[in-house]
């Protein structure tokens, strides 16, 4: 019987120098977003020599442009994720319901990221603790090991804390963190799914923002997407989240790093499959090569 199996991302390349084996990537649903704690009190930011900064930095919005620019997305993906990943500049895929055509590619910009932290006020930079997780997704903790590196060198000190998803997320809905990534399937394949998680403030009443854990909060982005809720019309609603993933992605309080992708294998020359984006392996979709 010829078998396909999901395997992990770090033996791609190995299987791509077997010829007894096909190897077949395809895109995950999976974004990595960096989230940046919007609280006026942030336990893991400081100085640089530990002392407690008068504000938090990162409710000022050329600080978090700063960040944004600090991120060298190609280099995450060809380096970090040895080619297995894309550039992400948005909470979701493109193509999903509620992604938006209109907004442009993520920058990197390290000189500017360093001309923003001082206009800010923060000449010397400052002092922040990162957290993900080591053990969830593909290239998690390597991801944020690579962001450790590029936020230190436009001036931000990153402290880079690569822990267990059952440490890491226990303490995240605590609200321990400051400056956190983690990666969020949009598995409905519609924004409400991502967009009322996480970039609707909190308020269990509407029931929507139980995964806002920065305290984020632009009152037109909640607008949309209650309104979004309520429509009927897909174009309409379409629209609608198109405007609050602009809106949402304008903010920098959620920063989309990459978009991961995932493998399968077969025997070579056997079967023809196309990998789903929320990486079922359904045996539908298998078929024998003619």
């Amino acid at each position: 019987m010829d078998v396909i199996n999901y395997v992990s991302s770090v033996d791609y390349l190995a299987l791509q120098r077997d010829s007894s084996v096909d190897a077949i990537a395809g895109d995950s649903v999976y974004i990595m977003n960096l989230q940046l704690d919007q609280r006026d009190d942030t336990p893991r930011v400081r100085a640089k020599d530990g002392s407690k900064l008068a504000k938090n930095p990162l409710q000022d919005p050329l600080v978090r442009e700063a960040i944004d620019l600090a991120i060298d997305r190609e280099t995450m993906v060809e380096i970090v994720l040895e080619g297995l990943g894309k550039p992400a500049n948005q909470m979701m895929p493109p193509g999903f319901f509620g992604s938006s055509d209109e907004i442009p590619a993520r920058a990197h910009d390290a000189a500017k990221a360093k001309e923003l932290l001082a206009k800010a006020g923060y000449p010397d930079g400052f002092e922040i603790d990162l957290y993900c997780t080591s053990d969830r997704l593909p290239g998690d903790g390597a991801i944020c090991q690579g962001l450790g590196q590029m936020f230190s060198q436009v001036g931000i000190k990153t402290n880079v804390n690569a822990i267990s998803k059952t440490v890491y997320f226990p303490a995240q809905s605590r609200l321990e963190y400051s400056v956190f990534m983690n990666g969020w399937g949009t598995l409905t394949g519609e924004a409400s799914y991502t967009l009322g998680s996480l970039a609707h403030s909190k308020n269990p009443e509407v029931k929507l923002g139980a995964f806002n854990r920065v305290a984020y909060k632009n009152d037109k982005v909640d607008e949309l997407l209650q309104k979004g809720a309520k429509t009927l019309d897909a174009d309409a609603r379409r629209a609608l989240y198109e405007q609050a993933m602009v809106l949402t992605m304008q903010d920098r309080v959620y920063i989309p790093v990459v978009q991961l992708q995932t493998v399968w294998a077969a025997k070579a020359g056997k079967l023809s499959f196309q990998p789903r984006f929320d990486e079922d392996t359904l045996a539908f979709f298998i078929k024998p090569k003619n």
